[in-house]
């Protein structure tokens, strides 16, 4: 009996060694098959990469949870459809505050100084929008407060038949929407993860906080190395800066609003993603779950006397931008000639920063004019090589719509003007590609068409106006007092926004007055590890997100006065099927 014990023990420690080998073979497996979506978990900070890894446990939950959205989405384009763009804005921008939609809803409509009251405890960027619906829009509010309900009831009813731990999870979960979208849309993934946590949940957390470490310190040395380059390089920074306000402008900022230089002490600021159950504004074709201000693209702000204060890196959508159209290169040479030796000494950094995938990408898809010729250039030379690429693709876009019907691609246009660009004829017209017999078409704007970011109204007391100060050099190092935990691992400097001030979204009391109240729970404070997260899966999956599925309503023609909305759904729902 003896030995049969020892032979079964044998077996069962000889069969839990085989299953942890496998797990971890799996494990190195996905990290080669599937680096970037790792990565992305692993940058994520400790307690969300354990809600990611015990939700992935139970997938179907993400795919339930993708098909109740898509309907209640598609409730919320039609419920939105009378309104004007400006208007579904606004809506839009209330949903990400439920608690505030609770208080403005509950027992009857508020008078002006009654909303006074209720917005005076709620962030200040959205107080005058809470204002004007509250007093245009109280009946839509009531609707979108019973919406709520509906989808907390059916939520809970879900999540009745899973472990508190994972039920907790996808709680948590929910309030940072992007991650649920990251989840579904790498579902393949998501299941073998979840499976090799089930089986060797230690080893996959061992896992993934020594990726957290490493990827940290990467990304911390590499945003202090841009940080110390760009300021060393006086003339690369004023047409940074340059660049960054025709940024702003583009993305529908006022001078007025970039331009004020910020207190000399910033603290952190709560951001509020928009509702998982109504999406984002259906006018943005690629993910845009958590607004934030124009400063968080370009990785730097305006401090005292105006002087750029550089808090990271400028992130993949300004970076987009920047190569997209080549009048950004012509403009502003110099900054990009910087950028290209940033890259030059980041190539072998698996994590691909901003500027380097930026600068990679670009160099990609002009390898016909971009040869290791401007390898070897020094800063100007090479920002002269930038602003000859620039002037050649603005000409040839100029010559291409003048001549709609006969439009050239690169090579023939180098070949009619050769002595204009005496940097780039000889490489472009002499080693021009060819694929499968067919003349190549050399790249128009590379990149994914830069998306406008949402416009985020930044409170006036953020500011410290000052307009007899002149501006100075830029000033390094000078990081505003954050208000977080201190963390064994430092969160990742990367793209990291300055944090702003400290507000907190007030949730109301539990009300018992018999109408089944059901108070809306406060949205999740976001770290700086999560932003750094998130910037990574716009910068590695812009290309292949899908498009929204509703497209926005069409703005009203007419100045009738709006119609009242639907009535209210029942409070009950149903099962989701």
């Amino acid at each position: 009996m003896n030995q049969i014990t020892a032979i079964a023990a044998t077996l069962l420690l000889m069969s839990a060694r085989c299953l942890a080998q496998d797990s971890q073979q799996m494990m190195k497996q996905i990290e080669h098959d599937d680096q970037t979506t790792v990565d992305a978990i692993a940058l994520y900070p400790a307690e969300t990469r354990h809600d990611i890894l015990e939700a992935a446990k139970y997938p179907e939950v993400i795919v339930r949870l993708n098909a109740m959205q898509k309907q209640s989405q598609a409730q919320f384009t039609d419920m939105l459809a009378p309104y004007d763009r400006n208007e579904q804005e606004k809506i839009w921008n209330l949903t990400r505050y439920p608690a505030l939609i609770s208080d403005i809803a509950y027992d009857h409509r508020k008078s002006e100084g009654e909303l006074n009251d209720i917005v005076s405890r709620y962030p200040e960027e959205i107080r005058r929008t809470a204002m004007e619906e509250g007093l245009r829009n109280y009946d839509l509010i009531v609707q979108l407060d019973r919406s709520n309900a509906v989808y907390q009831s059916n939520l809970d009813r879900l999540l009745m038949a899973y472990p508190h731990v994972a039920a907790n999870a996808y709680r948590n979960l929910i309030k940072q929407p992007d991650i649920l979208s990251t989840l579904y849309d790498n579902m393949q993934m998501t299941v073998i993860l979840g499976d090799i946590y089930n089986t060797d949940p230690q080893y996959v957390l061992y896992e993934t906080d020594s990726l957290n470490q490493a990827l940290t310190q990467q990304n911390a040395q590499a945003a202090a190395d841009w940080q110390q380059s760009i300021q060393d390089n006086p003339e690369a920074q004023q047409e940074y800066t340059q660049a960054a306000e025709q940024y702003a402008q583009e993305n529908g900022y006022t001078s007025d609003e970039y331009a004020a230089p910020m207190t000399s002490v910033v603290v952190t600021y709560n951001t509020y993603p928009y509702n998982w159950w109504y999406g984002y504004p259906t006018w943005y074709v690629t993910p845009c779950w958590d607004p934030y201000p124009f400063w968080y693209d370009w990785g730097f702000y305006y401090g005292p006397g105006r002087r750029p204060v550089f808090f990271g890196m400028p992130s993949y959508h300004f970076m987009n931008w920047y190569f997209y159209d080549p009048e950004h290169c012509r403009r502003y040479p110099t900054f990009g000639s910087h950028c290209y030796g940033f890259y030059s000494g980041h190539r072998d950094v698996r994590y691909s920063n901003s500027v380097s995938r930026g600068v990679n990408e670009w160099r990609r898809r002009n390898k016909d004019v971009v040869t290791k010729d401007w390898d070897k250039e020094d800063l100007h030379g090479r920002a002269q090589r930038f602003k000859e690429y620039g002037q050649l693709e603005t000409d040839r876009a100029k010559y291409n719509r003048s001549n709609p019907q006969q439009p050239l691609e690169r090579k023939d246009f180098l070949a009619r003007n050769q002595n204009r660009y005496p940097h780039t004829v000889a490489v472009a017209v002499n080693n021009t590609p060819r694929t499968n017999g067919q003349p190549y078409e050399a790249p128009g704007r590379p990149g994914p068409v830069p998306v406008t970011r949402p416009h985020v109204k930044i409170p006036e007391s953020f500011y410290q106006n000052n307009p007899s100060a002149s501006p100075s050099n830029g000033v390094r190092n000078e990081p505003p007092v954050r208000n977080e935990p201190v963390r064994n691992n430092p969160p990742p400097v990367r793209d990291n926004p300055p944090p702003r001030p400290v507000t907190h979204e007030y949730t109301p009391p539990a009300r018992d007055n018999g109408n089944d109240y059901h108070p809306a729970a406060p949205a999740r404070p976001i770290s700086n590890e999560t932003r750094s997260a998130r910037d990574y899966h716009q910068s590695t999956w812009q290309e292949v997100q899908p498009q929204q599925h509703f497209q926005a309503p069409p703005p009203r023609q007419e100045s009738a006065p709006r119609p009242s909305p639907a009535p209210s759904p029942s409070r009950g729902g149903g099962r989701p099927r």
